[in-house]
């Protein structure tokens, strides 16, 4: 026993100093990669295990799944500020810091030294090799565990695939399918014409409310903008360049956020190799900085306004609909999509819902006790999938969030829930889904892209 011990001990050291992966790895709260918001890695929060789901007397019917795209390059504005801005604080830090410190080791040092801003503008957006794998592995996972559903022999009748009018998603499509069926076969399956404003992957795009009264609407942003100049983000991006040796006045807090950010990014990309960013950061610094990531999504996507989740009523809809069709094909729907989309369904579902809204005034209640957390909940890559299962004539739901047995709220002590009693708890007395009601009979005609792609 005491062995096992010792070498569980001896692993999380090694996840903190060699940035590796895994369950044990990300369970670890002093892991700085436990605090990187939505660019989070999904081998950080993703469940990793093999084998077959099932349940005495149940047989599963269908599965639907929606999918954020894997990791991608920041936005064509970020890729500007790593490649003006860090280099100077970068040349900064090697100026004042000839020497090994405790912040800045020689390791660090000398990754300061071989760091230099290596994007182009014209690979902003785009999926990485990090998040190739991360779909591969999802569907490799998912079809270990519901065979039956996710076959690796693919034929258009049995799958549904559909991604949103971006590179990102078009591909984490397609290596969905190689985890399924294997490159050549992936190359060969076929998917609808994408659309900028798809009713379902994309609704919010349709929804002229939401834009007027959400994401245009100063006040949605008010509690993040008031958080990140409260004194207690001034203090930390003082104490930050104090820690770097740095002149007085030289690190500004959208200085200090680039560099959380390229930390996320640079995390994401590379499995096995620490970025030479987070060494500025403290693992409070690093939960301040989640939280004023958190701030934005909380609002904007999640439970801040109830129009963020009532518009995903659509989406439940699309589940409603495909669960209820008499036809026994496809058997799978699976959905490409952004972060925006995954975090109102979610709430739509009403998971991960706070006792009290994120405010930039309980940053200290709720710093290590909420379960709103982007880092864990909105990860690149994040999944969210729904089963249907016959259990001896009665049709019951099981839900999954990043590969995980989750509990809906429409039955709280049962992993597998009644379909009927799903539809009673989310629909109430409505019969479908009044989006344009909800949405005020307008269409939004700009074609902007959604809130994660910000950076």
């Amino acid at each position: 026993m005491e062995n096992k011990i010792w070498l569980i001990l001896l692993y999380l050291a090694i996840c903190v100093t060699y940035n590796l992966g895994g369950e044990i790895c990300s369970d670890n709260p002093k892991a700085y990669q436990n605090y990187l918001g939505t660019k989070t890695p999904y081998r950080f929060v993703g469940n990793n295990t093999f084998g077959r789901i099932e349940y005495p007397g149940c047989t599963t019917k269908k599965i639907w799944m929606i999918v954020r795209h894997g990791t991608r390059n920041p936005s064509h504005s970020f890729i500007e500020s790593m490649n003006n801005r860090l280099p100077q604080i970068r040349d900064l830090i090697l100026k004042h810091n000839t020497i090994s410190s405790e912040v800045l080791h020689n390791s660090d040092l000398m990754a300061f030294q071989k760091w230099d801003a290596k994007l182009h503008k014209k690979d902003s957006k785009k999926l990485t090799h990090e998040g190739q794998n991360e779909l591969i592995n999802i569907a490799e996972r998912m079809q270990s565990r519901f065979p039956s559903l996710l076959s690796n022999i693919y034929s258009n009748t049995s799958y549904k695939f559909k991604f949103t009018d971006s590179q990102r998603t078009k591909k984490s499509a397609y290596y969905f399918a190689v985890g399924l069926f294997g490159k050549n076969t992936a190359k060969s399956v076929w998917y609808p014409e994408p659309s900028k404003k798809d009713p379902i992957l994309r609704f919010y795009k349709l929804c002229k409310k939401w834009r007027n009264d959400v994401k245009l609407n100063p006040e949605s942003l008010s509690h993040r903008t008031a958080f990140g100049a409260s004194p207690l983000m001034t203090k930390i991006v003082t104490e930050i360049s104090d820690r770097l040796k740095l002149p007085k006045n030289s690190l500004t807090f959208d200085d200090a956020y680039t560099m959380y950010s390229t930390c996320a990014f640079e995390t994401a990309w590379k499995a096995n190799v620490k970025s030479p960013w987070c060494s500025a950061f403290t693992i409070n610094d690093m939960k301040a900085f989640e939280y004023y990531e958190d701030l934005k999504y909380y609002w904007i996507d999640g439970y801040g306004y109830n129009l963020n989740h009532k518009q995903a009523c659509v989406a439940f809809d699309d589940v409603v609909s495909f669960f209820n069709s008499k036809s026994s094909y496809p058997k799978a729907t699976v959905y490409f999509t952004h972060s925006g989309t995954l975090l109102k369904v979610m709430s739509h579902f009403g998971l991960y819902k706070e006792d009290q809204p994120l405010t930039e005034n309980n940053f200290n209640d709720k710093v290590d006790n909420r379960t709103f957390r982007v880092s864990r909940i909105g990860s690149f890559a994040t999944n969210l999938a729904l089963v249907l299962m016959d259990c001896e004539g009665t049709p019951k739901i099981l839900a999954l969030h990043q590969e995980r047995i989750v509990r809906l709220p429409s039955c709280p002590t049962s992993d597998l829930c009644g379909f009927n009693e799903t539809l009673r708890y989310y629909r109430g007395d409505t019969a479908t889904c009044e989006f344009e009601e909800i949405c005020d009979n307008g269409t939004d005609e700009t074609d902007e892209e959604n809130t994660d792609d910000s950076i």
